[in-house]
């Protein structure tokens, strides 16, 4: 997912997707509010800022953007509020923040929960795992594996008939195989 932003991230991209898509579902502009629940998610990060203002000032708990970093995170990752709605930024910190839970429990599992609650345990108890797990599931069957096609890669201009030939494909070993096979018969 995040391959395409070039963005530094500390751990796997599947692993770091997974949590953006249940955090946020991959929305630069989410806010969510601990304890409280919004009517619709900002349009754009104007309207994202003013919301976050207006929670700092009423001194409620919340997390911005791509990977819902908590506001409690951002003196310690540089978070500002010119800078929490960044893609990259936000995806970073979070990255880091996840790599840090992996680091201390050796799990993903409980580094999804510690994440999610700063601890190895809760995320389990309000379904957060399962959810990350589930997105990660997701992301790994849109992950296309190589194709198995032996056929040489050509490219036939649209005005000649001059083709030319990109690569000759070594057959894989189990088509090799079953044309031995084939031709035996």
């Amino acid at each position: 997912m995040f391959e395409l932003l070039g963005c530094p991230i500390a751990v796997e991209q599947q692993h770091m997707s997974a949590v953006v898509l249940t955090e946020s579902s991959a929305y630069p502009y989410a806010v969510g509010v601990v304890g409280h629940y919004l009517n619709r998610q900002p349009n754009n990060k104007k309207e994202a800022t003013e919301l976050v203002r207006t929670l700092k000032k009423k001194k409620i708990n919340y997390s911005v953007g791509l990977a819902q970093v908590n506001q409690s995170n951002f003196a310690n990752y540089g978070i500002t509020e010119s800078n929490m709605f960044d893609s990259c930024t936000n995806i970073t910190v979070g990255s880091r923040i996840l790599k840090s839970c992996y680091d201390q429990y050796k799990d993903w599992d409980k580094a999804y929960s510690c994440y999610y609650s700063g601890n190895p345990t809760t995320g389990f108890k309000h379904g957060y795992v399962k959810k990350v797990k589930h997105n990660f599931g997701k992301l790994l069957k849109e992950i296309k594996s190589e194709n198995n096609n032996d056929t040489p890669l050509k490219i036939y201009p649209r005005k000649s008939n001059e083709t030319i030939v990109v690569s000759e494909h070594t057959p894989s070993l189990l088509n090799r195989r079953l044309a031995s096979l084939l031709s035996k018969q």
